[in-house]
């Protein structure tokens, strides 16, 4: 598992820009991709990559009150709307009509917060750079 030259691989992908520079801790790095014009395909890259992130962490037997403790803790570390990364995080795992009640936008802010946060903080630099290497080749 994991990527033959992790120092080689480069990011097709604007999401793939973001999540490199928060690994290396390139706060401006981050930001400046961040802020690049959105392209066609960011919103794919984003929901395959919180897809695989999600579910490297969790499963559909997850009970509603291990995800409420982890997104509790979370919050702690990051500013986040703790109903909307329930509802991410359950979405991710099968569940339906969880997001509906919250604007695009704000689940599109959770998303990328949660992602980073799953990334920098969770998963670790060579899961993460495999699940968004695995996330740009399904979508691009």
């Amino acid at each position: 598992m994991g990527i033959e030259n992790e120092d080689a691989w480069v990011p097709r992908s604007r999401v793939g820009a973001v999540v490199v520079a928060l690994l290396n801790n390139d706060e401006e790095a981050a930001e400046r991709a961040a802020e690049l014009p959105p392209e066609q395909h960011d919103s794919s890259v984003l929901e395959a990559a919180i897809r695989l992130a999600v579910r490297s962490l969790f499963d559909e037997d997850t009970p509603p009150e291990s995800i409420a403790g982890f997104v509790s803790a979370m919050a702690q570390d990051v500013e986040i709307d703790p109903a909307a990364a329930e509802a991410l995080i359950r979405t991710q795992l099968g569940e339906d009509d969880l997001l509906e009640g919250f604007p695009p936008e704000h689940v599109t802010d959770t998303t990328w917060s949660m992602l980073g946060y799953l990334c920098e903080r969770q998963l670790g630099r060579e899961d993460s750079l495999e699940l968004v290497a695995h996330a740009e080749q399904a979508v691009l």
